[in-house]
């Protein structure tokens, strides 16, 4: 278990890094940019790992103008599938 929350939270952190380095908006006062953060969490299931942003239009930079500026979403679709791969990979190397 602490494995898996241990590579949740590396995962969150390698995410968060990438939506800061490809958000699409022009920082005007650093704050979305600095503020953009991941947590991880164990559920029921097993763990959730969170990106939001820390800033109150955050939504608006997410949902407004047809998503031109959204980053949460598209980040996440473009690191799912090897965060989960990774995982993977660390279930077979437990039961070892």
């Amino acid at each position: 278990e602490k494995a898996v929350l241990k590579y949740g939270k590396t995962s969150g952190e390698k995410i968060r890094a990438q939506a800061v380095e490809d958000r699409p908006w022009t920082d005007r006062t650093a704050h979305a940019r600095q503020r953009l953060h991941s947590d991880v969490k164990r559920i029921e299931t097993g763990i959730r790992i969170i990106l939001a942003h820390g800033v109150e239009y955050g939504v608006y930079l997410e949902l407004a103008h047809e998503k031109k500026y959204a980053v949460i979403y598209p980040t996440l679709l473009e690191m799912g599938p090897s965060v989960m791969e990774g995982l993977e990979g660390l279930f077979y190397r437990i039961q070892l």
